[in-house]
């Protein structure tokens, strides 16, 4: 779409190609990568359709054409995968913002995409939602080996489940290991919060390894103990 406007407003010729699993896309079109990628937006509320959970799940399965037997199943597997095998009945209208978006991935998922995208999927859930939903996603990469791919400017839970990062500012800024990235480029900079924990960690202990609050504690811990060893073996010498 946006390449068309390019091309019928300011008069562009675009030259190229975008491969995505294997398919020109803008050869093709998107038919061949239909139900291989799934897409899950801001706001929930615009990727809603039916009337209940369950319908919504079952609704992107039955599109496709796939088979009654298949569609259960898998209806099954996403609902419970998500948490939300008890609000199968459930008029969506009548869900919050975070029971809403997990409706909208546990839709997405059910189609078992080869590469899943998230487009600052936790920007209308709380901290406590905001926890188990990156939980359900790592589950779900971890099951399924999909590539997902999280915009995401908060970076506090995200961190402990992602392989790799990608700091974008018109251009590439950085890319590699989280961590790694973290410990030679100033995110804030580009508007990326560094995690506290990760700032705790290199000013206390000189390194940036934690990619989790429980991970900070434990490189906390380790240090404060060995310290005392130390003190101990320091006093009875």
């Amino acid at each position: 779409m946006l390449i068309g406007a390019l091309e019928y407003l300011g008069g562009l010729r675009v030259k190229g190609y975008v491969r995505v699993l294997g398919v020109d896309v803008l050869r093709e079109g998107i038919k061949g990568v239909i139900g291989r990628v799934g897409v899950v937006l801001q706001n929930p509320v615009n990727q809603v359709f039916s009337l209940t959970v369950e319908e919504e799940v079952a609704f992107p399965l039955e599109n496709l054409l796939f088979e009654e037997d298949v569609i259960r199943s898998r209806l099954e597997e996403a609902l419970e995968l998500m948490g939300i095998s008890g609000l199968r009945e459930a008029n969506v209208q009548d869900l919050s913002m975070g029971q809403l978006q997990r409706v909208v991935l546990a839709s997405t998922i059910a189609l078992k995409p080869r590469i899943l995208l998230l487009d600052e999927p936790c920007s209308y859930i709380d901290p406590a939602t905001k926890e188990r939903f990156y939980e359900f996603l790592g589950s779900y990469w971890r099951k399924s080996k999909a590539t997902v791919i999280v915009v995401e400017h908060d970076l506090e839970y995200v961190l402990r489940y992602a392989s790799k990062l990608l700091l974008l500012n018109r251009r590439i800024v950085a890319y590699g290991d989280p961590i790694e990235v973290f410990s030679r480029v100033d995110t804030e900079s580009y508007g990326v919060r560094e995690p506290l924990y990760i700032k705790i960690c290199r000013g206390l202990l000189r390194r940036t390894k934690a990619r989790s609050i429980d991970e900070a504690a434990e490189c906390i811990k380790s240090v404060i103990c060995s310290e005392e060893e130390s003190d101990e073996e320091q006093t009875y010498s």
